[in-house]
This record gives structure tokens, sequence and C-alpha cells, in this order.
């Protein structure tokens, strides 16, 4: 009896070990499971209708991260209101990592010094980091005349001057405000709903001149219609390395850089940011996702959500303090 004691007695400690061996493994496995990720498709909202700049680096992106991360990525454009609509969209959503909004900087640093929004761009938006610059060209009708920065200061002088901008308190139009106190000179601007009208302004005499991001403007440039006096950033683009930059051609203080970001929603949690910044980083180093952005004018130029949020707070303060200096008021 006593030896079926001590085999009863046996099995016990030996179930007891094995339950507490399995619940010390689920212990292990189930905060492994939870915090997975992705652990769905992940969504990037585009604030813009398909087919322009943004449009195409957020597919690339998709595309990539899909890939990469094993999980499906897509994107679902929201346009309007100046891309408050897909950043309301994105403040709605789950904070997990899953919903993504890639984003110009003008809803990021301008919009807030010219209107009220219903969104705060600091503590609403986290950083992802950013994924290209998109260099701005003051480029010119090749018929008009305009082919230098002394051409454009003596035309501007000669006679009342109108320019193209993408829209009313752009990066753009920002830029050309800057530009004109640089040269000393004044001219009238005209604004477009976007990129593509302006560049068709440019084209067929409407507007003698004005100032583009890469994308709507490079094809012209290349079929010869329209004249690039300058690029607007400090250095020459890597996909215009024959264009001279703004300083080179004779305004030597003017810069003014512009950018695409990814951003998640506050509150989500900083090691999936850090995953999907890392992701991003690897996706721009690609050499197909380089062809394909360049070929768009495009400069990949990833960085850390740290180093983004210092280039937002340090574009909020530019750009708010010349719209308060010039008095300008949204359209």
């Amino acid at each position: 009896m006593s030896g079926f004691l001590q085999v009863k007695r046996w099995l016990a400690a030996l179930l007891i070990a094995l339950l507490v061996a399995f619940l010390a493994a689920a212990a292990i496995v189930a905060p492994a499971q939870a915090q997975a990720f992705p652990s769905k498709t992940i969504k990037i909202i585009v604030p813009y209708p398909p087919g322009g700049s943004i449009d195409l680096t957020g597919r690339v992106i998709a595309k990539n991260l899909a890939d990469m991360l094993g999980q499906n990525a897509i994107v679902e454009n929201k346009p309007g209101a100046n891309a408050a609509i897909g950043i309301e969209a994105l403040m709605r959503s789950d904070p997990d990592g899953h919903t993504l909004v890639i984003l110009s900087d003008s809803p990021v640093t301008i919009n807030a010094h010219l209107a009220r929004l219903n969104y705060d761009p600091v503590t609403d938006l986290v950083p992802i980091g950013k994924v290209v610059s998109s260099p701005i060209l003051l480029a010119a009708n090749a018929k008009a005349g305009i082919a230098s920065i002394p051409d454009l200061v003596a035309a501007a002088k000669a006679k009342p001057l109108s320019y193209a901008i993408a829209a009313r308190g752009s990066v753009s139009h920002l830029a050309s405000i800057l530009l004109q106190r640089e040269l000393g000179i004044s001219m009238q601007a005209v604004p477009y709903r976007g990129g593509a009208p302006a560049a068709v302004a440019i084209t067929s005499g409407e507007v003698p001149l004005g100032l583009f991001d890469t994308g709507s403007i490079l094809p012209l440039i290349n079929g010869g219609q329209v004249i690039a006096l300058g690029v607007a950033e400090p250095v020459r683009a890597q996909s215009m390395p024959n264009i001279p930059t703004l300083r080179e051609a004779g305004v030597p203080n003017f810069s003014v850089m512009s950018w695409l970001a990814l951003f998640a929603p506050r509150g989500t949690p900083d090691d999936r940011v850090a995953k999907l910044n890392a992701a991003i980083g690897k996706i721009l180093a690609m050499p197909d996702a380089q062809k394909i952005l360049l070929s768009a004018g495009l400069e990949p130029a990833p960085n850390s959500p740290s180093e983004m949020r210092q280039i937002i707070e340090a574009d909020l303060n530019k750009w708010g303090q010349l719209i308060k200096t010039t008095g300008l008021k949204a359209e």
C-alpha cells in the first residue's frame, strides 16, 4: 500500500510541475502574441486624389511595406478640406499602428496658422518619419523671356508680373513671399487648385512663371515648354542635378525645403512607431523604390521620429512668423 501511495504522490507532483511549466509558458507566449505587429492590414490614408506625387509615394511605401512585414498594406484616398478629412479619419482610428497618413508639410505646419482646425498637428499626429523631400522649383514659360534671376528682377520692375502657385497658403506660396523679399520685387500670386492646373497655366502662357513641386513641373521642363530657374533647396536635387539651386542662380540667402512624411494617431505605442520607421528606412534604400521616386522628382530622405518632430516644430515657428508679419489669410 505504501508503494502505491508513493506512486500517487509522485504522479501528483509531476502533474503539478507540468501544470506550473505550462502556465509559465503560456504567460510568456500570450503577451508575445498580443504584441505581434502587424496583425492585420495596414492602411495608409492619402488625403488627396489619386495620381499626384503624394499618392505615388504612399503606394510605393504600401507595396513594399506589405512585402517586408508580411501583412497586406493598402492606400485609401480621402481627399478634401486641405487634407483635414484624411487627418480626421486617422484620428478616429485605433492607435495601434495599423492606420497611417502620409502628409505634405502644409497641413502640418501651415494650415494651423491660417484656419481653425479640428486637429492639433503637434499632439494629434505622431511622426513615423520623413519619407521624401519634394523640391520646389522656380520655373518660367520658355517664351516668357525669363531665363534667369536677373531676367526675373528686370521683368518684375518693368511692369506688374503675376505668378502661379498651387494654392494660397501652400509652401510654394510662402516660399514665393520669401523670394520676393530677397530680390526686392513684388509680384501678384495667382492661386490654382493644385500643382497640375498651375503647371497648365504656365505652359499655356496664362501666367509667365511660378513655383512648383517637382512632380507637376518636371515633365514640362524635360519637354522644353518650361525653363527651370532654380531649385529652392540648399543643395541640388538628385533627380535634377543639372538644375542649379536658387542660391547658385543669384539668391544667396534663400532656401526652402518641402517634405512628405508618415504619421500615426496619438497614442500609438513607441515600439510600433520604431518598427514602422525602421521598415520605411529599408524601403527607401531599395533601388527600385528610389528609381520610382527620383523619376518623379522626389528625393528619398528618411529620418527618425524625433528628427521629424524637430523639423515640424521649426517649420511651425518659421511659417507662423511669416504669416503673422505678412497678414496672410486663408482663401
